[in-house]
């Protein structure tokens, strides 16, 4: 009978990786939805499907057919590099943060390729401690990245809206939704917005339930900048309540 010790042994690494990859994107959807209301883009779904697709292949293919797939990879890396590159310039705002996680992956894999005796390495199956501490790694830079460039960007999450709205002399605070663009905001707001046509308002804004001087309001904050953009009485609003439902 095998041993609880020696199943870990031999399944070390795709313990890691089912348990790495189960943290990961718990952790990228409690930053995308409980964190920033679904305003960031965390390429969730991708992390979803990719790594066990990845790990599955790695753990049926042979190891020369290892060998041939590290190649063909260092030539997919750059390709999905110069994809991300095009992504971004053309299609995507530069507030699409999950793409810097993957450039940055991108990057290690490629000074990776630098280092031949580390390549082999996390190559060989046997060495499952390495090839465990470096998946880790690479979760960690799937959740990391996202953090670290929200708060350099200065992208405000619901809390620190809320407490802003707080210190504001507001009451009874409550997300609501997102706003995402400045026409349904004009709508809404009747027209009673400070926005300026600048790419500040790309994230869009956070939508609140307040009280104030005992009267509700609906209030619109813009989320990269963190300003209130947006004040209107909940009472006689006809279309502030599409969102409160």
């Amino acid at each position: 009978m095998v041993s609880l010790k020696s199943f870990f042994q031999k399944y070390l690494f795709a313990i890691t990786v089912f348990i790495g990859w189960i943290i990961t994107v718990y952790s990228l959807y409690f930053i995308k939805y409980k964190m920033f209301g679904g305003a960031i883009e965390v390429l969730l779904l991708y992390v979803i499907i990719f790594p066990p697709i990845i790990a599955i292949t790695d753990f049926l293919a042979k190891p020369k057919e290892n060998e041939n797939k590290t190649k063909k990879k260092m030539g997919l890396v750059l390709d999905v590099i110069a994809a991300c590159i095009l992504t971004w310039a053309f299609f995507i705002s530069p507030y699409a943060v999950g793409l810097y996680a993957i450039l940055t992956i991108a990057l290690i894999l490629i000074l990776l390729s630098r280092f031949p005796r580390l390549q082999a390495k996390l190559k060989n199956k046997a060495n499952q401690k390495e090839r465990s501490v470096f998946v880790l790694s690479i979760f960690a830079i799937l959740i990391i990245v996202p953090l670290v460039f929200t708060s350099a960007a200065g992208i405000k999450t619901i809390r620190n809206t809320q407490i802003l709205l707080e210190n504001t002399h507001y009451t009874d605070t409550a997300y609501v939704d997102i706003i995402n663009n400045k026409a349904a905001l004009a709508i809404v707001f009747e027209g009673k917005t400070t926005v300026t046509d600048g790419t500040q308002d790309d994230l869009g804004f956070y939508l609140f339930k307040a009280s104030k001087d005992n009267k509700e309001y609906a209030i619109a904050v813009n989320i990269l900048r963190g300003d209130i953009v947006g004040e209107v009485l909940l009472e006689g609003n006809p279309y502030i309540h599409y969102y409160l439902r």
